[in-house]
């Protein structure tokens, strides 16, 4: 959980702190570095651009990121805004209760899309066959299911849809 709370309070940082607003574009595990006290922090920003203005969708003239973590609307209009790098957190977030890869969905599918399909099939989001094993622990349960369900809500289709980064670390921080 503080390692997901570090990344967001980055993130949250370059949407809401800045201005201009600085969206990053390839979020993802690798680029989410560890100190010795285990504070996250977010790294590398090669591809990171200011926005013009918070918010709206811009036109780009290539897509950038990296595959499994890339939004949907990125890759297919080239529109980005912040809530390219929440459709990347969440797909971060998804990694850190399942323990998969974010192109290791199965098939065809990236973890994002792996993971809504097993929420439709059991939409009590329970889901206990989707968390890693590792972290079952009833007595964490809870976050766990909490994360998970950020996790979905990051990657819905619909960007409008994505809560912003401080929305995000708000839930984190409960």
């Amino acid at each position: 959980m503080s390692i997901a709370t570090d990344a967001a309070r980055g993130l949250c940082y370059m949407h809401h702190g800045c201005s201009p607003a600085i969206a990053h574009r390839d979020v993802k595990s690798s680029n989410i570095l560890l100190d010795p006290q285990f504070k996250a922090k977010i790294a590398d920003f090669g591809l990171a651009r200011a926005l013009l203005k918070a918010g709206e969708p811009e036109s780009v003239s290539a897509v950038v990121g990296s595959f499994g973590y890339i939004a949907p609307e990125f890759g297919s209009s080239r529109k980005m805004n912040e809530k390219v790098d929440v459709y990347s957190f969440g797909v971060v977030l998804l990694e850190l209760v399942t323990g998969r890869r974010a192109n290791g969905g199965g098939g065809y599918e990236n973890l994002a899309q792996w993971a809504w399909r097993q929420f439709h099939q059991d939409e009590d989001i329970h889901l206990t066959n989707v968390i890693d094993a590792d972290i079952r622990d009833p007595a964490y349960s809870r976050e766990v299911q909490l994360v998970l369900k950020l996790g979905l809500i990051c990657t819905g289709t619909n960007p409008s849809s994505r809560p912003s980064m401080k929305q995000v670390l708000q839930v984190l921080q409960r």
